[in-house]
């Protein structure tokens, strides 16, 4: 839908897990090799967390790089949203112990569940906050400990994954030509089994007979997915152009959600969009959920590809199934 929110981002900081897991490390454990997982994701290598780093520790180091780069202290933040999937603990949420972490003082916090989807809804939601007058500047995460709930004896999904946290400030503009031009969000429930842990929920809760069946760990009909993915981002990518009255050629950079490589590919071949003007960092880092679009974007911030003036399009799609599209010029 064509909007007009007067948000901008001032600043943005990431943190990824500590180890670098390589395709030949998988190689040494799994049917696999490197070649066979490039050709299928994109994937070379990807960060995971080690024993003493958690969901909370990573968002709090992104969150700190991006008080630090925008200027501003915790004091000044008035809206916590975390977007995971992989929370600190079930109870409390993790936006709220993020916020004692940073010294945030007694502002509302809370987390955002809609996995890869997660950090552009959270982005959506913080944009309205502001847009509304409920708040100023907000503190946005996604982060994501994938490795936490990955089965590493199924070759299908745990090449894909990798830690990481991203993070950005909105806050109010008054500059006439920034802000959110076109925003969108969707989700079918009738697909929800097409990326899902089985048990840990109220309906399948933790016993001996769920762990030795490894029913606490990701699965995916990866064809589906796939499919509903390649879909989606050439369609969200159209109507976001169309909704904010802007041509392909206006928009200056593309940052999607690290998925797979050959999604991305896809979809920007049926649109027609150049991959010269796509974020693509699943190489190195893998598919970090909700942590993938704030990462990319800090990355292309701090390499010079935005600039003031610039169109933007943010675009996610995970489990859910969701999805999500903000056009913003920054």
């Amino acid at each position: 839908m064509k909007v007009r929110w007067p948000v901008e981002i001032v600043g943005t900081g990431i943190r990824t897990g500590s180890r670098v897991m390589t395709n030949d490390d998988f190689a040494e454990r799994l049917d696999t090799n490197d070649e066979w997982i490039q050709q299928r994701t994109g994937i070379r290598e990807r960060r995971l967390t080690v024993e003493n780093e958690s969901t909370l520790q990573l968002a709090r180091q992104a969150s700190e790089g991006a008080l630090e780069r925008a200027g501003l202290a915790p004091s000044d933040i008035d809206l916590i949203i975390c977007a995971t999937i992989t929370p600190e603990h079930v109870l409390p949420s993790t936006a709220c112990e993020l916020q004692a972490a940073l010294g945030c003082g007694h502002v509302p916090a809370f987390d955002h569940v809609s996995a890869c989807t997660g950090f552009t809804w959270a982005f959506l939601s913080a944009s309205q906050y502001i847009h509304s007058g409920m708040a100023n500047r907000v503190l946005v995460v996604g982060v994501d400990c994938m490795s936490r709930m990955t089965d590493y004896e199924d070759r299908g999904t745990s090449i894909l994954f990798g830690d990481a946290a991203g993070a950005a400030i909105l806050a109010r503009t008054d500059d006439p030509e920034r802000g959110v031009y076109a925003a969108s969000m969707g989700a079918d429930g009738s697909q929800a089994m097409s990326i899902w842990v089985p048990a840990g929920g109220s309906k399948e809760p933790a016993t001996n007979r769920t762990v030795n069946e490894r029913l606490h760990y990701i699965r995916m009909n990866g064809r589906e997915v796939y499919r509903f993915a390649v879909t989606k981002m050439q369609q969200q990518m159209k109507q976001a152009i169309e909704d904010a009255g802007v041509t392909v050629d206006q928009i200056a950079l593309v940052v999607p959600h690290q998925s797979n490589l050959r999604i991305i590919e896809s979809a920007c071949e049926k649109l027609g969009f150049p991959l010269s003007r796509v974020v693509i960092n699943i190489d190195r880092y893998g598919n970090t959920s909700a942590a993938s679009v704030p990462v990319a974007y800090h990355e292309a911030v701090t390499d010079g590809r935005i600039k003031p003036g610039d169109y933007v399009m943010l675009i996610a799609f995970g489990a859910g199934l969701t999805w999500g599209t903000a056009l913003l010029r920054v």
